[in-house]
């Protein structure tokens, strides 16, 4: 039998590889990939390597003295735009100021209750024909289609129709590899998590499988598939190769 005791075997936390660089660059080629196809859907696409990068770039997308509705994102809120959209002297309207109904009266956590019903309703109006109007997504496909799914929704209203210029931005973990992926990622993935986010126990989370449910705080209630750009619109796709928002 062979004496493994005279072998000096390196330690079982000694990784050979950089597992970064290794994640980086898939996502990177997977990354890379989806932007060609978002080309050939008429889509302008672009690959970051960072937040860093992408807040740069989608700073030069935005005009000066603008409104900017801004839909509901933990990657757009990564970018830290704040600062530099009021230095751009434009007004952001965040996704808790356009609150629904719901919210409004539930006191739902998480919601910026800023006024009356009609106001809501008046700046929900802003918020949806703005001069930009950025959101995230809940899945991309590689062949370069946009899926995301909402409660109220307001923020694939304003991924569709309204607002001059419209700018999706999602990190590389969002990449799927079909639509159906797309479609089991928002049920098995994304809604639990925003479900968690707003305080709401709903049976996707607690059995961890989607029932369908009837609850009232359920925010997968519309699906959007974009499958190419929208006739007219002026429709930019950024993808970052970090791993943001849910």
């Amino acid at each position: 039998m062979l004496d493994l005791h005279k072998f000096k075997l390196p330690k079982l936390n000694e990784e050979e590889h950089d597992r970064s660089r290794i994640r980086n660059k898939y996502f990177k080629q997977k990354g890379t990939a989806a932007v060609k196809n978002l080309k050939k859907n008429n889509f302008e696409a672009y690959y970051c390597d960072s937040v860093e990068e992408t807040g740069k770039l989608t700073l030069s997308l935005i005009p000066d003295n603008g409104i900017i509705g801004c839909g509901d994102s933990h990657t757009i809120f990564a970018l830290g735009l704040d600062k530099e959209l009021e230095k751009k002297n434009c007004v952001a309207i965040p996704h808790t100021c356009a609150v629904n109904n719901y919210a409004m009266e539930n006191n739902s956590p998480g919601w910026n209750i800023v006024g009356s019903k009609q106001e809501m309703r008046d700046i929900l109006m802003q918020y949806l024909v703005a001069n930009v109007f950025i959101l995230g997504a809940n899945a991309i496909t590689i062949d370069g289609q946009i899926i995301n799914i909402d409660g109220a929704g307001n923020r694939i209203a304003g991924s569709l129709y309204g607002s001059d210029r419209i700018i999706v931005i999602a990190g590389a973990n969002k990449l799927v590899k079909d639509l159906n992926a797309g479609l089991e990622r928002l049920r098995f993935t994304a809604a639990p998590m925003n479900n968690i986010k707003y305080d709401n126990e709903l049976a996707c989370n607690t059995t961890g499988l989607c029932s369908d449910c009837r609850s009232e705080e359920r925010n997968c209630n519309i699906t959007s598939i974009i499958h190419k750009r929208p006739q007219d619109s002026d429709f930019h796709v950024i993808i970052i190769g970090e791993e943001l928002g849910f």
